[in-house]
């Protein structure tokens, strides 16, 4: 039999805590990882030297291409009234989006919230793809390369000289043919697809790339630029707009508080 010592308690017993399962969050990206965003960039400078190397080893591939689409010195498809009309589009269509873009930035700043028609930073992000692409870059290089156009070219009836792609050259001062800054405006356009539902976006683009395509090689029809001024166009512009919404998608919501900012 057990006594009981004065002052003694006995020590309460705890249950031991039971392990519950690690969760990891589901939303973050695993360790080195990395989406398709963080990819593009890479994908398209990639693409940039690929090509450039390709139309330099081989410079003969534009004045090959000039020569098949022209009837000897001229080119006739220059004068296809389908032609010429899609060229107008493509040349008046720049305007019309930037002005519809700058409205819509406009109208969620200063009209009531329940106006708004998208958020912000997508109308932005097209302003800044053009700005980037048809702008900045296609006006740096036009006279800094100084390529003469198809055209202007002796094999066409014109004075100039055949250079390659990236060679330096001092025969256009001004409103030279590398890169095209219509198929940079073109490629500039695709920025648009942000404004559809991610599960729609493919599909939009196989039905928009096409025509901006068309509107791009125009400029080839023409004799108004070569393959390369083209292709190299597209990219650079793709390359451009690869950055601003890698650099944009994490900040989409700041900027959108940025752009709001005095909204009622």
């Amino acid at each position: 039999m057990r006594r009981a010592v004065p002052g003694y308690a006995p020590p309460i017993s705890t249950p031991l805590p039971v392990p519950t399962p690690l969760t990891v969050p589901t939303t973050l990206t695993a360790p080195g990882r990395r989406t398709g965003i963080d990819r593009a960039p890479a994908v398209i400078a990639r693409s940039i030297i690929v090509v450039s190397f390709a139309f330099m080893i081989f410079p003969a591939i534009d004045l090959a291409v000039a020569h098949r689409v022209a009837d000897g010195s001229v080119f006739v498809l220059a004068q296809d009234p389908f032609l010429k009309g899609l060229r107008a589009f493509g040349l008046g269509s720049p305007a019309w989006i930037l002005g519809l873009m700058l409205l819509l930035i406009l109208a969620h700043r200063f009209l009531p919230r329940r106006h708004a028609i998208c958020r912000p930073h997508k109308p932005l992000f097209v302003l800044m793809s053009f700005a980037a692409g048809p702008l900045l870059i296609v006006e740096t290089l036009k006279p800094l390369i100084g390529r003469a156009r198809p055209r202007q070219l002796l094999d066409f009836g014109g004075a100039a000289d055949f250079t390659p792609v990236w060679q330096f050259s001092d025969a256009c001062a001004r409103n030279c043919s590398f890169p095209s800054g219509e198929a940079a405006g073109a490629a500039a356009a695709l920025s648009l697809l942000v404004f559809v539902p991610a599960r729609l976006r493919w599909v939009a683009a196989l039905i928009l790339a096409p025509v901006l395509m068309m509107i791009a090689g125009n400029r080839v029809l023409f004799g108004a630029h070569f393959l390369s001024d083209v292709v190299l166009a597209w990219l650079f512009t793709m390359l451009a707009m690869a950055w601003i919404w890698r650099w944009m998608q994490p900040r989409a919501a700041r900027i959108d508080r940025a752009l709001s900012s005095g909204r009622p």
